[in-house]
């Protein structure tokens, strides 16, 4: 969100529809985790257009991590859709105080609201690999909730990370005047969760919040209010 004077919305439970995703047979890197994730190094890969895509095994811990500096002034919001066999979904996310649990349901966990960047650690969604067959899909995405109006020159970083390894996605090709961005999708694929680079731009409008811009995009078709993070 922004601070153009635009409501806020947040997410209640309800039943996810959570259509699949089509297969691909190109072959994936492998990353194989355990119950310790570690920070991603500079060095390591990128998920890009070309190369989208990466196969995470085990029963560790996933995170999807957002860093943005300081110096940018904004207010970034990491938040994961999330669509579960049994037909329950939730949005885990600051807005709303929907921060999840990892030893529970949806066992996705964010862990904290880092409102103005200073935090080394930005902002990580964690997701329990051990109940990887309890996922239909998890949608990872962020958005503006204030100081800015879109996504350029914030300097804004991605990162999924196993603990052997890890992609960075860069978020720095923002068009102007969009303020969120559905960055990956994980679907389970035999015996794994493949973690899909999707790098999807969206504006909110005067009737539609961006978090429900981006869920009607996905067809997660969760029930949305306007609200404020205070």
């Amino acid at each position: 969100m922004s601070n153009d004077n635009r409501r806020r919305g947040t997410i209640r439970l309800k039943p996810g529809t959570a259509p699949g995703t089509a297969p691909d047979t190109a072959p994936l890197p492998d990353l194989r985790p355990d119950a310790r994730p570690r920070r991603v190094p500079p060095g390591d890969a990128v998920l890009t257009r070309q190369a989208p895509r990466a196969r995470v095994t085990g029963r560790g811990i996933l995170q999807v991590n957002l860093n943005w500096p300081e110096s940018a002034g904004a207010d970034l919001d990491l938040g994961c859709m999330v669509s579960c066999t049994d037909g329950r979904g939730v949005a885990v996310q600051p807005l709303g105080r929907a921060f999840g649990s990892l030893g529970q349901w949806p066992y996705v966990e964010l862990d904290q609201d880092d409102r103005t960047g200073a935090s080394s650690d930005g902002e990580t969604v964690r997701v329990n690999l051990g109940r990887r067959e309890h996922f239909r899909r998890l949608l990872f995405y962020v958005y503006v909730y204030d100081g800015a109006v879109d996504f350029r020159s914030l300097g804004a970083v991605a990162t999924v990370t196993a603990p052997s390894g890890g992609f960075r996605i860069a978020l720095d090709d923002s068009p102007g005047g969009v303020n969120g961005c559905a960055i990956a999708l994980a679907v389970p694929e035999a015996g794994a969760l493949t973690v899909r680079r999707e790098v999807r731009w969206f504006a909110g409008t005067p009737h539609q919040s961006v978090n429900e811009v981006m869920d009607r995009a996905y067809g997660f078709g969760f029930p949305w209010v306007w609200m404020t993070k205070d």
